[in-house]
């Protein structure tokens, strides 16, 4: 009897330690808190707002074509086609645009399987975003990567149809 009365000590003083030392380690709310608006002001003292990203240059831009897009993607798991087909256009500024239209051609078909892939790994719900806000960052992002510098402002659909089938 003695023994496990023993034991029964020894694994309390074991759990009255733990739940010791958990109250010394795990922050209290306000701590979690205060390091979250810390880590705020941190990050946007280091990074810029989005009206910086999004304002307008003073540097004219043109449109330049990229051409039509017609891509047929099936889903397996919905057992459906997707069909989608538009017309793609860059904002380039109008100084880079002998430069950009220069390398696009170099890269013509690395840039269009690019779109491609881009279009056909998107959810169904990022295909019938009317902004299409992530598609359009996808393809500048990647666009960019092809051509080696930033040269693309952003990209514009034009004629966007997209069906389910």
């Amino acid at each position: 009897m003695m023994t496990k009365l023993k034991i029964l000590g020894a694994v309390l003083a074991l759990v009255g330690f733990e739940c010791l030392l958990a109250y010394f380690v795990i922050p209290s709310p306000e701590d979690v808190i205060e390091a979250a608006e810390l880590r705020a002001r941190q990050h946007t003292a280091t990074e810029p707002d989005i009206e910086e990203l999004t304002t307008v240059s003073d540097k004219p831009t043109v449109e330049v074509d990229l051409k039509n897009f017609g891509i047929t993607a099936y889903q397996p798991l919905a057992n459906t086609t997707l069909r989608i087909d538009f017309h793609l256009y860059a904002m380039v500024n109008a100084e880079n645009q002998s430069e950009f239209e220069s390398l696009i051609a170099q890269n013509e078909h690395r840039f269009r399987e690019q779109v491609l892939v881009t279009l056909r790994s998107s959810e169904v719900s990022d295909l019938t975003d009317p902004s299409l806000g992530l598609l359009k960052r996808k393809i500048l992002e990647k666009t960019n990567r092809i051509l080696g510098k930033p040269l693309v402002k952003s990209v514009i659909f034009s004629d966007y149809s997209f069906i389910e089938q």
